[in-house]
């Protein structure tokens, strides 16, 4: 038996190298694919990348046994060559789909490696097995056991780089995909020669061939083979390189499809495609949602609008259709609602040609109506929901400018609640809440449809008419009154109040929005001055009236502090025998420059500053003690009568401040009494137990001014009264009016049957005397007796009669 000797051409052995660093580039290209291709492709690429990957380790291994030459004659079997190149196919098979997967684990990547290491060692011997020649092969079991260790060394570096690198597509990509390949053929070559360190061919003869022979035969079929398979490895790399376009454009394609299709589907706007005539209609879940049809054509989406809205979405799709975008909104009625829309038509082009419109709806109902409760507010009252002073500013501003242009006249109203401060003083804001929200809705049912109503603030209201004469203004104003005037029952409480209207008239009493409303409100406090629970046309003197007004409210501030104030008083005496009984304290004004003013001038404006407060105190306080002053000079012990205003008597505290001035001046409560008027029941339940507890004091009460004020009569039976004081406009000219005299006689035997005594002031004839004498009225007052006199005066007065009656 004889060892042979055999040697390798360089020039294969080189050549195998680089089959092994191709097929190697091949393998990690194909994994990529494999990667990111779907389930079919990448069934495909996987059997293609096998039998590439395949073919190309097995064309190594077939071309670096044609770099052994042997002194012999070597053929091969065909039979067991295509054994061994499916060998190869199968390990690389293995190989491509172990790292196909997401994730590769260690126990992955080490069966993986098994596997195909078994196989290319099966290869790799198989192909040895497959030659035929007159020697045998024997294999030293180290090296033959460390080449198989080899391969399967080898498949883990081939995987675990291959997994690697299967997304590597940059410049960087490439460089280590070629680095890797060739280190992965250098480990694949390795093996290789590895196994065939482990290889000896032993022959029993001595038969050489000649060597030039067998090395041209050789390389023919090694070149052959390699010339094939690079073909073949050329061939899948251009297929991969082309199918990466490919798959490229088709990924971008579809994500383009996929972005468009979640777009259209899953947007929360609602978007429908439109053909360019308007027919073919799709529709994304959100507008079938929206219009609650699945299928809508333009002609019936139009109808779905209002003719102008329908009008303005057909103008603005043609507009599309010429490849011009609109943006606008619409209101839309659907089967159950109506919507408002912010629409977006939008071209859509194909080829640089308009082929259908997108129409895209943003439902802005919601926003809409935050919008109109919001622009609602601003120009609103919160309380009682009529239009308020921005708005009625706006408002005449807009009538100005028309009725400059149209030569017409409007009329602006001022409407002041009288007493209205009173009931927030008295029963706190919440009540004065609910009466404004009350007069408020009385006021707008007056006025209807004739004019505007708004509230300016407070207790300030405003009415606007425009087309009526100056008559119905003010019939309508007389409206207003009557109106405010009848009793509001708010939470139990009956109250009173009543309203005093300014009016002013465009152009006459002013040419802008700021003149009309100053003139208007000059003419509203006129209404104020003349009584209250009246109206009052502006005119040119009034401003001096209201410049008046001011000059008072601002030295009233100063006059009770410099002591300018004083008492008058007036005799109140028996009709009988015309002893004196009591006395009325009349407060007056001695002012440094004007003299002395008069209540009518100040005693209103005191009532609106809240001063009226302070200074009925001081009158009550002045009157008592000047009651004790006559009592301890000896003079017949009388009554004093001291007015109160409504602001004072509603006073929380009234009853504990009248106690504790009679304790300080030491007046008995009997020799005191408290004259209110019909106006002072602006709340009837406040006022009967604020009246209760004044006659559990044991004050006399009386109802000064009867018949002037409400006229409810409910309250004489209720309240804890003492007297009723006629007024003086019913004692006047009862000679010469019949129905003064039916009403004064009336008011006398009405009081007498409530077990109540009379007084009536005014008294200035004999004739009215002896009227009142007639009908039993107990006691009287007025010029006739004596008129008002300051405290010297009446003091001597006093002595006086007395004096005549000693």
């Amino acid at each position: 038996m004889n060892t042979l000797s055999h040697s390798y051409n360089l020039a294969l052995v080189s050549f195998s190298y680089l089959l092994a660093v191709l097929a190697s580039y091949t393998a990690l290209n194909v994994s990529a694919r494999i990667h990111g291709s779907l389930s079919k492709g990448r069934l495909i690429w996987l059997c293609t990348g096998a039998v590439s990957m395949g073919l190309g380790i097995w064309a190594m291994h077939f071309v670096a046994m044609l770099a052994l030459h042997l002194p012999i004659q070597v053929h091969y079997d065909v039979g067991i060559v295509f054994l061994s190149i499916l060998f190869a196919i199968i390990a690389s098979g293995i190989a491509l789909w172990v790292i196909s997967t997401h994730s590769l684990t260690g126990k992955r990547l080490l069966v993986g490696a098994l596997f195909m290491g078994a196989g290319i060692a099966s290869m790799h011997y198989t192909g040895m097995a497959a030659m035929q020649m007159d020697a045998v092969i024997t294999y030293d079991w180290f090296w033959f056991s460390l080449s198989i260790l080899v391969a399967i060394a080898v498949s883990v570096v081939a995987l675990h780089l291959t997994y690697r690198l299967r997304n590597a597509d940059s410049a960087k990509g490439f460089r280590l995909k070629l680095l890797a390949g060739l280190l992965m053929g250098a480990a694949v070559v390795g093996m290789h020669y590895t196994g065939m360190f482990a290889t000896t061919f032993v022959s029993s003869h001595h038969t050489v061939v000649k060597e030039a022979y067998m090395a041209a035969d050789a390389r023919m079929i090694a070149y052959a083979v390699g010339v094939v398979t690079l073909l073949i490895l050329g061939v899948t790399l251009v297929s991969i390189y082309m199918d990466k376009l490919f798959a490229g454009k088709t990924r971008r394609i579809m994500e383009s499809d996929q972005r468009y299709k979640s777009l259209f589907e899953h947007n929360y706007d609602a978007v429908i495609f439109y053909s360019v005539d308007g027919k073919e209609s799709v529709l994304n879940p959100a507008a079938i949602r929206l219009t609650e049809e699945k299928w809508l054509p333009l002609e019936a989406f139009i109808r779905m609008c209002d003719i102008e809205d329908g009008e303005c979405v057909a103008s603005f799709f043609d507009l599309a259709v010429r490849g011009e975008s609109r943006n606008y909104e619409i209101a839309l009625t659907t089967q159950q609602r109506q919507i408002h829309l912010n629409m977006t038509n939008v071209p859509v082009f194909v080829d640089h040609k308009v082929a259908g419109v997108f129409l895209i709806a943003r439902d802005v109902t919601v926003q809409k109506q935050a919008e109109a409760k919001v622009n609602y507010l601003a120009f609103h009252d919160a309380l009682t929901g009529l239009p308020n002073r921005r708005f009625v500013e706006e408002k005449l501003d807009t009538m100005i400018e028309e009725a400059r242009q149209l030569e017409y006249i409007f009329y602006v109203m001022f409407l002041d609640l009288d007493r209205f401060k009173l009931v927030n003083d008295s029963l706190g804001h919440d009540y004065g809440d609910l009466l404004l929200k009350e007069a408020a809705m009385r006021l707008s049912n007056c006025i209807g449809q004739r004019g505007v109503v708004s509230r300016l603030g407070g207790d300030e209201f405003m009415v606007i008419m425009a087309d009526v004469s100056e008559e119905t203004v003010v019939q309508v104003a007389d409206s207003l009154n009557r109106t405010i005037e009848q009793s509001f029952l708010i939470n139990g409480h009956e109250l009173y109040i009543t309203t005093s209207i300014g009016i002013s008239r465009y152009p006459m009493d002013g040419e802008d929005r700021h003149g009309l409303m100053k003139t208007a409100d000059t003419a509203m406090y006129s209404a104020k001055e003349r009584g209250k629970n009246s109206y009052h046309m502006y005119a040119p003197d009034l401003q001096q009236i209201t410049s008046d007004k001011m000059f008072i409210q601002n030295e009233l501030n100063r006059a009770l502090a410099l002591g300018e104030l004083t008492l008058y008083y007036q005799p109140q005496v028996s009709a009988t025998d015309g002893a004196i009984v009591g006395m009325e304290a009349l407060i007056r004004w001695n002012h440094p420059e004007r003299g002395l003013v008069s209540p009518d001038q100040f005693i209103a404006v005191a009532e609106e500053t809240g001063l009226i407060v302070p200074i009925g105190e001081w009158v009550l306080q002045t009157a008592c003690q000047q009651n004790k002053v006559w009592q301890d000079l000896g003079l017949p012990p009388i009554r004093v009568a001291v007015n109160l205003s409504a602001r004072q008597f509603l006073k929380k505290d009234f009853t504990q401040m009248v106690a504790d001035i009679l304790e300080q001046t030491g007046l008995a409560p009997h020799f005191l009494e408290l004259e209110i008027t019909e106006s002072t029941m602006i709340d009837v339940h406040r006022a009967s137990n604020t009246l209760a507890e004044l006659k559990r004091l044991g004050v006399y009460i009386a109802i000064d001014d009867f018949g002037t004020g409400y006229s409810s009569l409910s309250y004489l039976k209720e309240f804890p009264l003492n007297r009723l004081k006629i007024d003086r406009s019913f004692v006047r000219d009862m000679k010469k009016s019949a129905s003064n005299r039916a009403i004064v006689s009336t008011i006398i035997s009405m009081a007498h049957h409530l077990e109540l005594k009379v007084i009536a002031e005014g008294v200035e004839t004999d004739d009215e005397l002896a009227f009142l004498q007639e009908h039993l009225c107990e006691e009287v007052q007025g010029y006739l007796f004596s008129k008002p006199l300051p405290l010297e005066e009446i003091t001597s007065y006093l002595q006086e009669q007395t004096l005549k009656i000693s």
